[in-house]
């Protein structure tokens, strides 16, 4: 790659992770609505906010034109990552509009639950570190948290067996909750996983 490339590919690499950290954003904003003491919904203005800002951003980028073939494969890569976070925010919304007027989730489930959401953020906010570095230790970092993810969803979904009093509602609720953070630490994974790969195109 010629010596203006390198550095026009590294500043789109920092784009990316900037895209990746503000899904993280929308991320954290229904999450607070979501896992906030009583139904918190502080946290639901702020998250519209930064979806908002990403779907724009995405758009801009796909109108843009795009460079020499290593930006089309990180760009395509990483933009189809951030779409489905985008999407996977916008029904953790939804869902926490939709409990606006229902009782917090009880203490029992609501833990095992954070825990979820608050691994698939910490790997959402890795992959972009990762991205960004290309250094093998932080991509090896994301890929072994996750399997910590699946963990605590097991753990959730044991809980749920087990409690026969669990209202049927919320117990639905916390099964696609915990599928969607789930899916965002898989598509966390996913960016970072090809990070060390995109770095090396920019040498």
């Amino acid at each position: 790659m010629p010596d203006g490339a390198g550095g026009g590919y590294r500043a789109l690499l920092g784009e990316l992770a900037g895209l990746v950290r503000l899904a993280r954003t929308a991320l954290g904003g229904a999450t607070t609505a979501l896992t906030g003491a009583e139904g918190d919904g502080e946290g639901i203005p702020g998250a519209e906010k930064a979806l908002a800002e990403l779907r724009a951003r995405i758009e801009e980028d796909t109108a843009g034109t795009l460079g020499g073939r290593a930006e089309v494969v990180v760009g395509v890569h990483v933009g189809c990552e951030v779409e489905a976070l985008g999407q996977l925010v916008q029904r953790l919304l939804e869902a926490a509009w939709a409990r606006q007027g229902r009782e917090p989730f009880d203490d029992r489930l609501l833990v095992p639950l954070r825990g979820i959401a608050d691994a698939a953020l910490d790997l959402v906010g890795r992959a972009a570190a990762a991205l960004e570095s290309g250094a093998p230790e932080a991509v090896a970092d994301v890929l072994t948290e996750l399997h910590e993810v699946a963990q605590r969803q097991r753990l959730l979904y044991e809980l749920l067996l087990r409690g026969e009093e669990t209202d049927p509602v919320d117990t639905a609720d916390l099964v696609l909750l915990s599928c969607c953070y789930r899916r965002c630490a898989d598509h966390a994974g996913a960016i970072a996983r090809h990070a060390e790969l995109f770095a090396r195109a920019a040498v």
